[in-house]
């Protein structure tokens, strides 16, 4: 009899909406559909719908809401931890005394899962340091690029669309502590440029006005004397991104730390060349096709740019290479490594 698996795919904790682990999860159920019987494949939200099944895979995990504890489980079942980010830098991440007491209770529970996945080795190590998951049950799985084409009468609605300027350094993501968005802001403005703009899309940059770290972005706009060309996007559609991605001169990713990094991929992906900080997993994403800088090191991180704005050859050196290797990031490949934890689990017990 055909093993069956419930695939938990809407995170139940406030303002999750259409968040990148939510999209994560449907991606995912796309392309595993195509390797069970939709009859041994279900699809729910929030929590096990209470059939009978033989494997539930949670594709979110929250370390300080009860996202597992408390919820009826069954005796299988793998959770999907994509990073550990407040537990590495708490002071960046307060949590008080009822965080304290919820990721103590998460964390018992997750202890009791099947296996974990997670993106990458640099998360599988956090894992286990932090949640004491041990290394044999913790799985890398990557994420994936999309590979959609992009037209150039794509690229030039999208620029009017939006406003962007001819040439601009691309920024998107969220604006959590960990993306370093005020440091990325004061190293655009020692360019001293007025040819090359700046444009951060995400969500966040729009509906986080009252967070202290928008205020913090804010504040060093307003310190770097060219808020005139540092553009606020907001939130832009799945079938526009890509287009904005093809047309930046080039991308950047800031982070203090990562557990992934899916921009790397989506910037290389349509061509375009990648700076990136070197830590946490970032150096795993962007293997050797990336422009790498130390975030501890501000003048390293200037120098970077002014190089690559200043030299077209640098700025194509990785573009033939950079698109291979985002092309072997694929969700087909994403749900194969994840069907294959699902089928190591399952032969430990098999089905009845």
């Amino acid at each position: 009899m055909a093993s069956t698996i419930e695939l938990i795919a809407k995170s139940p904790f406030p303002g999750s909406g259409p968040r990148g682990i939510d999209v994560y999860a449907r991606l995912l159920y796309t392309q595993l559909s195509k390797h069970y019987p939709m009859e041994s494949l279900l699809l729910s939200s929030d929590t096990p719908s209470g059939q009978l099944v033989d494997l539930v895979h949670y594709s979110f995990f929250d370390l300080f809401f009860l996202t597992l504890w408390g919820k009826r489980i069954p005796s299988k079942f793998v959770v999907t931890v994509h990073d550990v980010i407040p537990l590495l830098f708490p002071s960046h991440f307060p949590i008080g005394l009822r965080g304290r007491v919820k990721f103590r209770l998460q964390r018992r529970a997750l202890q009791a899962a099947s296996a974990v996945i997670t993106d990458s080795e640099c998360s599988k190590n956090d894992i286990h340091h932090h949640l004491a998951i041990p290394l044999n049950r913790i799985f890398v799985v990557p994420l994936a690029a999309g590979h959609t084409s992009v037209t150039s009468a794509l690229i030039r609605t999208v620029k009017v669309e939006y406003k962007l300027p001819e040439r601009f350094i691309l920024y998107v993501g969220d604006i959590n502590w960990n993306k370093n968005i005020p440091g990325l802001i004061e190293a655009y403005a020692a360019l001293k440029t007025r040819q090359t703009h700046l444009v951060l899309v995400g969500k966040a940059f729009i509906s986080a006005h009252k967070t202290p770290e928008f205020a913090a972005i804010q504040t060093a706009i307003s310190r770097s004397g060219y808020s005139d060309q540092i553009h606020l996007v907001g939130f832009v559609p799945g079938h526009h991104l890509p287009a904005i991605y093809a047309a930046a001169t080039l991308y950047v990713q800031p982070s203090w730390y990562e557990g992934f990094g899916l921009p790397i991929l989506e910037a290389l992906s349509k061509g375009t060349p990648v700076i990136s900080s070197n830590q946490g997993s970032l150096p795993e994403v962007g293997g050797a096709h990336v422009h790498y800088f130390d975030p501890h090191h501000q003048t390293e991180f200037v120098t970077l740019l002014k190089s690559l704005l200043r030299s077209a050859s640098r700025r194509t050196a990785y573009l033939q290479s950079g698109q291979a290797w985002a092309k072997t990031f694929t969700w087909d490949r994403t749900a194969q490594s994840t069907a294959k934890v699902y089928a190591s689990i399952l032969a430990s017990h098999p089905p009845v």
